[in-house]
């Protein structure tokens, strides 16, 4: 009597393969039967689906349905396969420390965020969740909410998708022209920049880290980086320019950034560090020197104004300058008598 254990094992094998490669197309998208078929025969040969594809499709669906539980179904609109439920087809489990992270994740996340990659993030995050077994899914929900990043929505920011899209295509390659509505200015100004990232602030607002190149208003300084708000660049202005970006980023001038910290700020000797090289110098009086190496003058500002009261800028010369500016605005608004000397 002639054996067929051998064939029935590969057959077998070759059936977990192809199904396995249907769930991970449904993982993806809803998909059309022909879609199926073809990734089937794609990735095992065309002996996949031989002849009758379609009711061996068929077949095939039913099986993962009544095996492990899937939830497929088909949708007559669209006429597409969605997987709503892996059921018992667990693909992924994860060690406690990683549910932790990725219920961090999801607090910090919600759904519903103004910012456009914040809602692919939680999109992310519901996918992994679906991969999971149900008693893990359960930890999940039981964990949620008890400890987040605070990310802030910025509330007024409407991020045009076609400008993003624009500005993304662009960072790192080419050069790129836009219209902006800058505070400063009660006018719109025209840029002309080099882009390298998009990045999201604390605050919640959406910055372009450029080095402009060009502009209708004065460029302070050489190659130094400048951050644009995404949500202040004129929509349908942004424009990809043909010139090529070179492929090292052209170094900005250095700047030796000293400051010193009242005690009140420094006392307990645990403050924050936000620029490279930083040197702290405590004192017996519970103050504190502060050093570092910076490029960026306007974002030492921003930063540096945190501590209103509390900080004093030593150099460079024009950081001093522009806190005295900072200052003597804020005596104009606040202390309008001693600002016009009576």
């Amino acid at each position: 009597m002639t054996s067929h254990t051998g064939g029935i094992k590969r057959s077998s094998q070759f059936t977990f393969r192809r199904r396995l490669t249907l769930i991970r197309q449904l993982l993806r998208e809803p998909q059309r039967a022909d879609d199926l078929i073809d990734a089937a025969r794609l990735a095992l040969g065309d002996e996949s689906y031989p002849v009758a594809a379609q009711a061996a499709l068929k077949h095939d669906l039913d099986a993962l349905k009544a095996e492990y539980g899937c939830d497929i179904r088909f949708d007559r609109s669209s006429r597409r396969y969605v997987l709503e439920d892996l059921g018992e087809l667990a693909l992924l489990d994860l060690p406690d420390t990683c549910m932790e992270a990725l219920s961090f994740l999801d607090a910090t996340f919600p759904e519903g965020g103004a910012i456009p990659q914040h809602a692919y993030i939680h999109q992310l995050l519901k996918h992994v969740r679906s991969l999971l077994p149900q008693s893990r899914r359960d930890m999940l929900a039981r964990q949620h909410g008890t400890i987040s990043l605070a990310l802030r929505d910025g509330g007024t920011d409407q991020i045009d998708a076609a400008t993003l899209a624009t500005v993304r295509r662009a960072c790192k390659h080419r050069e790129l022209f836009f219209r902006y509505r800058s505070a400063a200015f009660d006018h719109e100004s025209w840029f002309r920049v080099a882009p390298y990232e998009v990045f999201f602030s604390p605050e919640g607002h959406s910055y372009l880290d450029a080095t402009p190149l060009d502009s209708s208003e004065h460029i302070p300084i050489r190659n130094e980086p400048k951050h644009y708000r995404i949500d202040r660049i004129v929509p349908g202005s942004a424009k990809v320019l043909p010139q090529v970006l070179p492929p090292t980023r052209p170094q900005p001038p250095t700047y030796q950034l000293r400051y010193r910290l009242s005690s009140n700020v420094a006392k307990r000797r645990d403050v924050a560090t936000y620029f490279p090289n930083t040197v702290f110098d405590y004192h017996d009086d519970g103050t504190a020197t502060v050093t570092a190496t910076i490029t960026n003058i306007w974002q030492a500002r921003h930063i540096l104004l945190r501590y209103g009261s509390g900080c004093t800028v030593e150099s460079p010369p024009e950081l001093v300058e522009m806190f005295r500016d900072t200052v003597r605005g804020m005596v104009a608004a606040y202390l309008p008598d001693q600002a016009s000397g009576h």
